[in-house]
């Protein structure tokens, strides 16, 4: 109530000198700016800008803890992984195996060259045979796989990425649910709702919104290796007998935004 009077009485005296033309009107005026300007912006300036800061101080509180948390998981699973790997090596000596599907070597590179005309369809990387890359590897970014090269010249190659509507070739991949493991072939993708669509090869009832997408390795010798992230399933379709189950998969990787990349070589090949 007393900051609202005085906003009213200052409002009042303000209007009145400002039509008014006596001596020393402009002292008054001054006068009452100032008072406008201590009493009420600068305390109102004063406050938000208080609570301005809480809200960043409470975001960056939340951000920190999450962040705190991941790291304390991160941990846990790199000494897992450490293990893990051991015991792979181990195997590996027992069994006389020298290389799984799994294992690849990166080679990295980045993308010289996309047309407008042809920007959801294929990228041009600045490595090729020189650098023995062929037809068939895949190619990631730091997210997640985009492609796999589908013409190579001695010192550049042709990407054919996976959002490429027009692509006759399919992708084998396999679905993490939990402890399940399902397999399927990427066969398409949507434009409108930028989801690849995975026919379902296993016998399954129903897949969960989540679950990891990766490639299975079974493309064969020279192609894209097991465990290449591509995405994660956003929805499960039964279908009929005619089209079968499938999935639609939100991809891992920014095509949006491209630049550097990794041309993979599987080293069982």
């Amino acid at each position: 109530m007393i900051a609202v009077t005085i906003i009213l009485v200052v409002v009042s005296v303000f209007s009145l000198l400002a039509n008014a033309d006596i001596p020393g009107a402009y002292i008054v005026k001054d006068s009452v700016a100032n008072i406008e300007y201590y009493i009420i912006k600068a305390p109102i300036s004063y406050v938000r800008s208080v609570f301005q800061e809480y809200v960043d101080l409470k975001v960056v509180y939340r951000e920190n803890k999450r962040l705190k948390k991941s790291l304390d998981g991160y941990a846990g699973e790199l000494a897992m992984n450490n293990v893990l790997t051991n015991e792979l090596e181990e195997m590996k000596k027992l069994t006389g195996i020298k290389n799984l599907s799994t294992d690849y070597e990166l080679k990295y590179t980045n993308i010289i060259e996309r047309d407008a005309n042809n920007w959801s369809n294929e990228v041009t990387i600045n490595i090729g045979s020189n650098s023995d890359v062929t037809n068939g590897m895949a190619v990631i970014t730091s997210k997640g796989m985009i492609g796999t090269v589908t013409k190579v010249t001695p010192v550049s190659s042709t990407v054919t990425l996976l959002t490429d509507e027009n692509a006759k070739s399919q992708l084998p991949v396999m679905i993490t649910d939990g402890s399940a493991t399902y397999y399927g072939l990427l066969n398409s993708y949507n434009i409108k709702s930028k989801t690849f669509n995975v026919s379902i090869l296993s016998t399954v009832d129903k897949i969960a919104k989540g679950a990891s997408v990766t490639t299975s390795g079974l493309g064969g010798k020279g192609k894209s290796p097991k465990g290449l992230l591509v995405g994660t399933v956003t929805s499960f379709s039964s279908g009929d007998n005619a089209t079968g189950k499938t999935v639609t998969v939100k991809p891992a990787a920014n095509f949006d935004d491209l630049n550097y990349v990794a041309v993979v070589k599987r080293t069982d090949s």
